[in-house]
C-alpha cells in the first residue's frame, strides 16, 4: 500500500473557521487531523494487547467528538485543537481498555503501519533524534520495523516517561500544554520529559547495539 500524502498543519484562522462552522474549514479541520488523531490513538494503545484492531473504530469515534465538539473550544488554535484531540483520544483510549470488548470486534488490523500512520508520524523524527546511528529510514519495511522498535521500547517505559513523550511527540504538545494536561508546572513538565527521553534514548540505543 502507498505512503499516504499528508497535507501541511492547520492554520489558526481554519481552525477559528471551524469553531465558528464555517463548512471548508470543518472540512480542512477533518482532513488534516484525521491522520493525527490515528496516530494518537496508536501512541497510547500497547501493540502487544491486540488492540490494532480497535484502531480505526477509536479514531472515528475521537474525530466526531472532536468535531462535535469544536464551538466549545476557548482558544480557536491549532494547538489548543491539538491538546483538545489529546484529552479526547486520551479518554477514548482508556473506555477501551476498560472495555475492549466494546470497541473494535472483528475488525481488521490495518495492512500496513507506514501507510497508516508513518506519513503524519512525529515517530519518524523521533526514531532519527532517538537513534545513534541518524540514519534515515529507506524503505516502507524499514520504516515500519524501526517504529515498531521505538513503540516497543516506549512500552517498557514508565507510565509517566510513557505520557509525556507521546503528548510531546505523537500530540505535538508543547511543555506548557503537557503542564496543563498533568496539572503540574512547566518546569516540572519539561524535566520528566527530559528524563523521559533520555530513559527511550538509552533503551533505543541498546535495541540497536544488540542488532
Amino acid at each position: 500500500m502507498a505512503r499516504m500524502e499528508t497535507r501541511a498543519d492547520l492554520s489558526d484562522a481554519e481552525v477559528a473557521g471551524a469553531v465558528r462552522g464555517v463548512r471548508a474549514a470543518l472540512d480542512a479541520v477533518g482532513r488534516s487531523m484525521s491522520d493525527r488523531v490515528r496516530l494518537m490513538v496508536f501512541a497510547r494503545l500497547r501493540p502487544t494487547d491486540g488492540d490494532l484492531s480497535a484502531l480505526e473504530d477509536i479514531t472515528q469515534q475521537s474525530l466526531q467528538a472532536l468535531l462535535e465538539g469544536l464551538p466549545e473550544l476557548k482558544l480557536p488554535t491549532a494547538a489548543a485543537l491539538r491538546s483538545f484531540a489529546s484529552t479526547i483520544v486520551s479518554r477514548r483510549v482508556a473506555d477501551h481498555l476498560r472495555n475492549p470488548a466494546g470497541v473494535g470486534r472483528g475488525k481488521a488490523a490495518p495492512s500496513s503501519l507506514d501507510s497508516t500512520l508513518w506519513g503524519s508520524s512525529g515517530a519518524g523524527p523521533m526514531w532519527q533524534f532517538l537513534s545513534s546511528s541518524g540514519t534515515s529510514p529507506l524503505s516502507a519495511a524499514v520504516r515500519e520495523d524501526q517504529l515498531a522498535r521505538v513503540m516497543h521500547e516506549l512500552e517498557q517505559l514508565h507510565e509517566e516517561y510513557r505520557t509525556v513523550i507521546t503528548m510531546a511527540f505523537f500530540d505535538q504538545l508543547s511543555t506548557a500544554q503537557i503542564a496543563e494536561q498533568l496539572g503540574t508546572t512547566r518546569n516540572a513538565a519539561a524535566m520528566t520529559l527530559l528524563r523521559a527521553v533520555r530513559a527511550l534514548r538509552e533503551r533505543v540505543g541498546s535495541a540497536e547495539a544488540g542488532q
